[in-house]
């Protein structure tokens, strides 16, 4: 699969729960239908950290924190396709809708609310800063979806220049094994922070501008990669990872293997369950 994280920051007039009401409330109604999306899932930081909700032991689970990390972005889209040929063709929009005669074009359909959604641009109010990134994905433990909201964390890294290949299967192993875990999903960033942006934009957009290419590769050398770990509830990741043997053993590991190390809860939206199987030879949505 071809999967992207697109990292945005609200527009400056919205507060973070009006960001979350007009991303998931209208504008995935419309990005949804970009061409041959497999997957699209939106995460939104919460709104309680889990330093309030695990108290002083959630301190331990942190190594070199970035503590303006949450200031970056209130959000990221994670978007599947079958290859990158797919990703770039999304920007070729189906703006259509099914009636009585058929699909017709949707005279409803639109994305002008980006710009007043998320940050704008500095230079063209009409464009709005974004990081895509391209991430490899590796399915450690299959997501089993309750029918109610779930627990989301993110576990950001960013590897020590020592870490051996070895030692970091068996920390992500160890991970996916953790009691009442219901899904584990390992993601490496991309090596070049352009790798998802040449093809789906155009030459002069902001995003390959100089202010935002530094923001960019600042960004990136935050982290390399994150897990996406799920849990029933908050309590089920405390009582999983907290226990003082399990966290030390993973403390320890950790401490060998990653320069940054640390946790954000996210809010998921699911919007296209990711379909991962051979793509059907002929028009899906």
């Amino acid at each position: 699969m071809y999967k992207v994280f697109a990292f945005l920051k609200r527009n400056p007039q919205l507060s973070h729960d009006e960001y979350r009401a007009g991303h998931v409330g209208y504008h995935c109604g419309q990005s949804r239908r970009l061409k041959n999306i497999r997957g699209y899932l939106v995460n939104i930081w919460a709104n309680d950290s889990l330093a309030h909700k695990l108290g002083p032991q959630a301190q331990t689970l942190s190594i070199n924190a970035p503590a303006d990390f949450l200031e970056r972005w209130d959000g990221f889209p994670q978007v599947y396709f079958d290859d990158q040929a797919s990703w770039v063709d999304a920007r070729t929009v189906e703006p259509n809708r099914a009636t009585a005669d058929g699909l017709v074009v949707d005279p409803d359909w639109s994305l002008a609310d980006s710009p007043y959604l998320f940050m704008p641009a500095p230079d063209n109010p009409a464009q709005f800063q974004a990081t895509h990134l391209r991430m490899l994905e590796t399915v450690l433990l299959p997501v089993v979806r309750p029918e109610r909201k779930l627990t989301k964390l993110m576990h950001f890294f960013k590897r020590s220049a020592t870490a051996d290949d070895a030692a970091l299967e068996a920390y992500f192993d160890r991970v996916a094994a953790l009691p009442g875990l219901i899904g584990c999903i390992l993601n490496w960033r991309v090596a070049g922070h352009e790798a998802a942006l040449k093809g789906f934009f155009a030459p002069d957009d902001w995003v390959f501008k100089e202010q935002a290419t530094a923001e960019r590769r600042d960004f990136c050398s935050l982290w390399d990669g994150a897990l996406e770990l799920y849990f029933p509830r908050v309590a089920d990741f405390a009582q999983a990872r907290l226990t003082d043997e399990t966290n030390d053993a993973l403390l320890e590991q950790e401490r060998a293997l990653f320069e940054r190390s640390w946790f954000v809860e996210v809010d998921e939206n699911l919007i296209v369950n990711p379909n991962r199987g051979p793509a059907p030879d002929f028009y899906f949505r």
